[in-house]
């Protein structure tokens, strides 16, 4: 259980929806209709302007008014949390897009479990980001052996969700993003036009896309649907160009726009887009978050009507820029959703740092616009490698501040409340990623370099994510060594709890990139030093601990990954580790055949630096000087 309070209501005297949602929130918390011991929730429905939710505690438990059953639900969490008095947000979507393209597919119970943690933070909205992994009829290479879901499973998360208050949306891609299905050169060649774009100008596009949307309509009670078509910086520019020549970008994504909306007004779904290949056609730079766009007329007329644009921003830090962009997309067509970002892709921990200073000035910003729709996207870019349950402390500082709760000791204690564990030792893995520019803000990271995973994935010989620390700040390395003691020491008397996230994983997490940074820079310097018997060391045990550590770290995240997701996935990231204890034993076999004469030199360490920071965000920019595997 979540807490230990215990709390009762009288089912005859409240709404039927509500006593629904209180039925399935009981799996999770102290409810029980029955119990004349516990304290007790009574529901007064008021009017509001904007969704209100009020706690009053009486003698006998609480009062929670509130206007709109979600308002209601967030009482509940408000009431197990002991928060009292009026909180009220102006959005009336308030919601969470979950990746479920990237690996990690998460088990129906595990969705469903999210779904009612997510009620009592006030969120009424869950996107589920399927790029693939959904089943389509006479589609058998759709979604294969990705942990796609049948249309039994996503009626029982439509049913699950509905009982909480929480509309589901399908979120997927119909035109590029498309590179796990056109992978399938024997099934999809007709419809591929380059790796990851769609071909536009053929029948077979247009039948696959209606089978997609047919799923979605057919499965779920949202009347909504994203359909995607972000970064479709190829289109045109494959097999369609080989075979019709150039024709201007705009004018094959307007039509392809403009046939997918069509078909999505003839099944009653009300469809939205990403709004970024509009901005990029306004300036020469093809930069989306640029001010000076000068979108041209015909882009602008070309937007179907029944078309909703979100702007998706998760990089911008002032107020003031998120307030012009929604001004803009206003302009270019209509009312937009927002898209903010709640960190968890390309890290091994939730960031709350980067999150909490851009959905700040997010927030505010829409808030202060009158913008009435916000989502934060849950990425899971490059494998799913973050903790997702880390990201319930993101989750819970993003639902206050939409709902105007600006405290961090109001949100750890509704985090308490929610969870059961400790909102500020739930983030401390989180700053395992830190690393900071002289330039711009204090807090702001370089968006080129992820300091946890350059740490997580780097080879120990060939250090190319310790080569590009060094070339950000020399006194980089000693300055993550120093931290990452400090998130150890902290973290270790808490390493058994995991009712937010699985402390002990963060813990584990901590240790071996302090382990494996202090390894690599022992390594240099005896090396340098030719200090054979600091070399023997490491060979013979530094470096035998260390494999043996991660050998943990690879058993944690195998057992949480399937306690909630589904099988599909785990081998591509059990590849990936693997190959990282292989080349950690190989680094052990190479330093005893340096000592042994065998070689004359480790090749690996004598490279020199290179001048220019370079990305390493990726698996792929970190573990190898090759990237053809």
């Amino acid at each position: 259980m979540a807490s230990s309070n215990k709390w009762t209501w009288d089912r005859q005297n409240t709404p039927g929806n509500i006593n629904c949602a209180l039925d399935s929130l009981r799996e999770l918390w102290d409810l029980d209709c029955n119990d004349s011991t516990a304290k007790k929730l009574v529901f007064e429905a008021i009017n509001a302007d904007e969704v209100t939710s009020e706690v009053e505690y009486t003698a006998e438990g609480a009062i929670i008014r509130y206007n709109t059953l979600n308002a209601a639900l967030r009482g509940v969490g408000s009431a197990i949390s002991g928060i009292a008095g009026r909180q009220s947000t102006p959005f009336t979507m308030l919601g969470i897009m979950v990746d479920l393209s990237r690996n990690l597919v998460f088990k129906t119970d595990a969705m469903i479990k999210i779904f009612r943690r997510l009620a009592i933070l006030g969120f009424n909205t869950v996107l589920l980001y399927c790029e693939d992994t959904y089943e389509l009829p006479d589609e058998p290479a759709f979604g294969v052996m990705r942990g796609r879901y049948s249309a039994e499973e996503i009626r029982l998360m439509d049913d699950a969700a509905a009982a909480v208050g929480v509309e589901l949306i399908g979120c997927i891609q119909t035109l590029g993003h498309m590179d796990q299905v056109l992978r399938w050169s024997g099934a999809y060649s007709k419809v591929t036009d380059t790796v990851g774009e769609l071909r536009v100008d053929v029948p077979e596009t247009h039948q696959l896309i209606g089978k997609m949307l047919d799923f979605w309509s057919q499965n779920l009670r949202s009347r909504r649907i994203h359909v995607g078509m972000d970064e479709t910086h190829n289109l045109g520019r494959g097999k369609y160009l080989d075979e019709k020549g150039f024709t201007p970008q705009f004018e094959l994504f307007t039509m392809h726009l403009n046939a997918v909306t069509k078909a999505c007004v003839e099944r009653g779904l009300k469809p939205m887009i990403w709004s970024d290949m509009f901005f990029r056609l306004g300036n020469s730079r093809r930069e989306y978050y640029a001010l000076d766009s000068n979108i041209p007329a015909d882009v602008r007329a070309a937007i179907p009507e029944d078309v909703q644009l979100v702007y998706w921003d998760y990089y911008n830090y002032q107020q003031d820029f998120y307030e012009k962009f929604i001004e803009m997309h206003r302009e270019l067509s209509g009312e937009p959703l927002m898209g903010a970002g709640l960190w968890i892709w390309s890290r091994l921990w939730y960031d709350h740092v980067l999150s909490g200073i851009a959905n700040r000035a997010c927030i505010n910003g829409c808030r202060n616009r009158k913008l009435k729709e916000i989502f934060f996207t849950m990425w899971g870019d490059d494998g799913a490698i973050c903790h997702w349950d880390s990201a319930w402390t993101g989750l819970t500082e993003a639902s206050d501040l939409a709902y105007g709760v600006d405290d961090e000791d109001v949100t750890s204690q509704r985090y308490k409340g929610l969870t059961g564990s400790d909102y500020r030792i739930n983030r401390l893995p989180g700053l395992m990623h830190r690393v900071t520019r002289q330039s711009g803000p204090d807090h702001e990271l370089p968006r080129n370099h992820n300091s946890d995973l350059a740490i997580f994935w780097d080879d120990l010989l060939q250090g190319l994510g310790y080569r590009n620390m060094l070339t950000i700040d020399k006194t980089l390395p000693g300055k993550m060594l120093s931290d990452l003691q400090n998130i150890v020491c902290q973290l270790e008397p808490h390493k058994d709890d995991c009712g937010g996230g699985n402390l002990k994983y963060g813990w584990l997490l901590a240790r071996y990139l302090r382990d494996k940074l202090s390894c690599r820079m022992q390594l240099l310097e005896a090396y340098a030093a030719g200090d054979k018997a600091a070399l023997q060391l490491l060979a013979d045990k530094n470096i035998v601990e260390l494999t043996g550590l991660f050998e943990e770290v690879m058993q944690e995240f195998r057992k949480q990954w399937l306690a909630c997701g589904k099988v599909f996935g785990l081998e591509t990231m059990q590849h990936r580790m693997g190959g990282q204890k292989e080349r950690l034993q190989e680094a052990s076999r190479r330093i005893k055949e340096y000592l042994a004469g065998e070689c004359a030199a480790l090749e690996e360490l004598e490279e020199p630096l290179l001048k220019s920071e370079e990305r390493m965000v990726l698996y792929r920019d970190m573990a190898s000087g090759s990237i053809w595997w």
